[in-house]
């Protein structure tokens, strides 16, 4: 009985943490229903990726512990002993020696200069790093939003057809079609209902993206948002002044050439001598005599003046110079494509939505009366649907095009700042 009550306990304690655990990991989850700016954040502050990549910060931060080191002293001993001759001072001598360097010349204040610089570099790697990141997240967001919308669209053009699937089948039951349409109707809502299935799927494999992206297993977000464009884009002139200032890969480049920079300073620094200071006492035998001495060392620099460090940090000032020449030209270029893009995608969508996507339901609703009427067969308003359809899903395509392309934009002009991770 006691064991029976035993085992009864463990497996309720068991079961009260399971439920504790599992109610943890639910409360620490993400919703399932997620906006563009809940993504962003959720990148920003909990995303393994972004954890990941600010780790990397740490280990250049180690470097100013280095920086800030002096060098160690130096103890030396020796001693003394005669060995043949007469006797003029002491048989046996014991000398002790300590001796520091002193960096006079500000070689310290250099290495923390430059590892400061180089922390402050890797900051701006990790934003650059995570701006790409962001990119794609928007990317996936857009084309989350969009099969979402053409899911609802298809299921909306099923149950429309399934109406007027009945309406044919009234009609044939009452004599005044032929089984043709019938067949023709069935055909056509079987094939739709195969789309409505592979849309369903793309909805899932644009989750499980947008999921991978964030690193979150397990999860299959909804997003909530529109695909409706923001309005009209800034001058590509007013685009390129704030990319400069702003666009996180030309940020780090800046960050890089100020490391470089500082190399070289420190290179100069060490180039130059560093005198020490050296202090001991000389303890003698037989006479029982103690001396204290100090004494002061200077290296002469007449071969090596530490050239070789010197001339590869000026090398790398040159190369983070042209690769910063590099970065900004090609900035430019994908700012300038990004934004001509954009206003031609703009374009298209105001053209499909004046031209075509108005006369939908008047085109619609001609076929339809028509084909109640007698004075269209069954392939006229099929075609009519299905033109409908095909109308409501590269409107579609469009928007999310449109929505691609702003994301192509604010990427390129630095605009997309990612929320402060705590």
């Amino acid at each position: 009985m006691k064991r029976f009550i035993s085992m009864t306990t463990l497996w309720l304690t068991l079961a009260s943490g399971s439920a504790m655990a599992q109610e943890a990991t639910q409360a620490s989850r993400p919703p399932d229903h997620v906006t563009l700016e809940q993504a962003l954040e959720l990148l920003a502050t909990s995303s393994p990726w972004a954890t990941a990549e600010r780790s990397r910060v740490a280990v250049t931060e180690a470097d100013r512990v280095a920086a800030g080191l002096l060098p160690n002293p130096s103890l030396s001993y020796s001693s003394q002993m005669l060995a043949t001759g007469v006797n003029t001072g002491s048989a046996i001598t014991h000398q002790f020696t300590v001796e520091q360097p002193l960096l006079l010349f500000g070689q310290r204040g250099a290495k923390r200069d430059l590892a400061d610089r180089s922390v402050a570099a890797e900051h701006a790697r990790v934003k650059a790093s995570l701006a790409e990141r962001a990119l794609s997240i928007r990317e996936a967001f857009a084309s989350l939003l969009a099969s979402q919308e053409e899911l609802r669209v298809l299921e909306e053009m099923s149950q429309d057809l399934g109406r007027v699937e009945k309406v044919v089948k009234g009609r044939a039951a009452a004599g005044d079609s032929s089984r043709y349409d019938v067949e023709r109707i069935e055909l056509e809502g079987r094939t739709l209902e195969v789309e409505v299935m592979n849309a369903r799927a793309s909805v899932d494999d644009a989750s499980g993206k947008l999921a991978g992206l964030l690193g979150i297993p397990n999860w299959s977000p909804h997003a909530e948002g529109t695909l409706r464009s923001t309005g009209e884009a800034p001058p590509l002139e007013t685009l390129w002044e704030t990319s400069q200032q702003q666009r996180p890969s030309l940020v780090a480049a800046r960050e890089r050439q100020e490391v470089a920079r500082g190399g070289l300073k420190v290179a100069r620094r060490e180039g130059l001598p560093i005198p020490s200071i050296a202090a001991g006492l000389l303890f003698t035998r037989h006479e029982k005599s103690t001396l204290g001495y100090v004494g002061i060392g200077l290296p002469l620099p007449l071969f090596d003046r530490n050239q070789g460090a010197i001339a590869r940090a000026s090398a790398e000032v040159e190369a983070e110079s042209r690769t910063m020449d590099a970065e900004l030209a090609e900035a430019h270029a994908e700012l300038t494509r990004a934004h001509a893009v954009l206003v031609k995608r703009k374009e298209a969508l105001a053209r499909l939505d004046k031209d075509v996507v108005e006369r939908l339901p008047t085109v619609r609703k001609m076929a339809e009366d028509a084909y109640r009427e007698g004075r269209g067969g069954i392939l006229e308003l099929l075609d009519a649907l299905r033109s409908l359809k095909d109308m409501r899903v590269l409107h579609l395509q469009q928007c999310e095009a449109v929505k691609q392309a702003e994301a192509a934009v604010l990427f390129a002009s630095g605009l997309d700042a990612l929320p402060t991770a705590q």
